[in-house]
């Protein structure tokens, strides 16, 4: 009896101390992991006043969109005021785990709906390593060569669209090659994601990216079954000259459709029964001047050409030129002249150019 207790002494002994271990073991490794929590954003408000705009104004009243659908008659001297670019980011950087780092981000603004005041997705995704799940800005993208406006989304001549994906990055030294899958932009019908691959390059002067874009267009209407591959290019960057900075980018290739910022050319065409892709060309051009730590102006230019099966549906063209200060870095007020033109062509009916001609201010505070 004697000798069976002092078994079961034992026993319990190395079950305390098992479970002691254990508990040593996961309260170390808990402590190892440390997860950062924040909470960003900002506030904008945005005075939008038109001299001149020659079609529809629409969802955020940018500069092109406005051009796609006809006015019953001109607007001039129209006012528009609006918060709805005002943003929402919460974030959350876990770093230690088995895994390795994880960042996580949520964002959105109120720039959707009839009235624009409900709450829209911009960003959902998550990084684990080298890999990217969740909807954000397209692989095609390159946010370095965007040039600052007080215009969100207008220029013409820009890729400009957030994706659910899955992206995989190789680092290499300062540069990086994006591989992604990406939910199909253009096609009615997708059998297969988007391929998208971009390599950036870091320069002493700045940096250059090279992007590539494959989509497989499908579409059944029932009758009719067809589908098309589409390719396109791009190569942008930013080239540093002292405080200033120039900005540029060539976009080119078939089937850009919504990929291509605010063009109402669509990707392709179905009318016959055959998927006829479309071609279309974009250039933009930024000059940044820095007057001083708090005061800086922007001028850009950009130009998109669109056709079908060789038929010209009319260019877009915009000029942005502004001034912005800041007084604290948080905290900017600007003033910007946009000015944009949907040419007249037989192919897309319009009658006359259509054109707009708008003065731009904003207030936003950054948290």
């Amino acid at each position: 009896m004697h000798g069976k207790n002092k078994k079961n002494a034992l026993a319990r002994n190395l079950l305390s101390s098992s479970i002691a271990l254990a508990a040593v073991m996961a309260s170390t490794s808990y402590a190892e992991v440390e997860t950062t929590n924040t909470f960003s954003g900002y506030v904008k408000m945005d005075t939008i006043f038109s001299m001149e705009n020659d079609a529809t104004g629409g969802l955020r009243e940018q500069a092109l969109l406005t051009l796609n659908a006809d006015e019953a008659k001109d607007e001039e001297g129209d006012l528009y005021m609006s918060a709805f670019e005002s943003r929402l980011n919460f974030t959350s950087k876990s770093t230690g785990t088995p895994v390795g780092d994880i960042k996580a981000v949520i964002e959105g603004d109120m720039y959707s709906g009839a009235t624009q005041n409900i709450f829209n997705l911009r960003h959902a995704y998550f990084t684990q390593g080298n890999l990217t799940f969740g909807q954000t800005w397209s692989t095609f993208m390159d946010l370095g060569a965007l040039a600052e406006t007080a215009d969100f989304g207008g220029p013409a001549a820009r890729i400009f669209t957030r994706q659910a994906q899955i992206r995989y990055t190789v680092k290499m030294g300062d540069n990086k090659l994006d591989l992604a899958l990406e939910k199909p932009k253009n096609s009615v019908d997708p059998t297969l994601p988007d391929l998208v691959a971009n390599y950036t390059a870091k320069t002493g002067f700045g940096h250059v990216s090279a992007g590539l874009l494959a989509q497989s267009i499908n579409e059944d209407d029932g009758t009719n079954d067809d589908s098309a591959m589409a390719i396109a290019a791009r190569v942008s960057g930013r080239v540093n000259l002292g405080s200033d900075n120039l900005k540029f980018s060539v976009i080119s290739g078939q089937g850009l459709g919504g990929y291509m910022n605010f063009g109402d050319t669509p990707a392709y065409d179905f009318s016959t029964g055959k998927i006829e892709l479309s071609d279309q060309t974009g250039f933009k051009l930024a000059y940044q001047h820095v007057f001083s730590s708090t005061l800086r102006s922007t001028l850009r230019y950009a130009q998109t050409t669109n056709e079908i099966d060789g038929v010209d549906l009319g260019d877009f063209s915009s000029i942005h030129a502004n001034v912005i200060y800041n007084p604290y870095k948080p905290l900017s007020y600007g003033a910007e002249y946009i000015a944009a033109t949907k040419a007249k062509t037989t192919g897309n009916g319009l009658a006359e150019d259509r054109e707009l001609s708008r003065v731009h201010l904003f207030a936003k505070f950054a948290f």
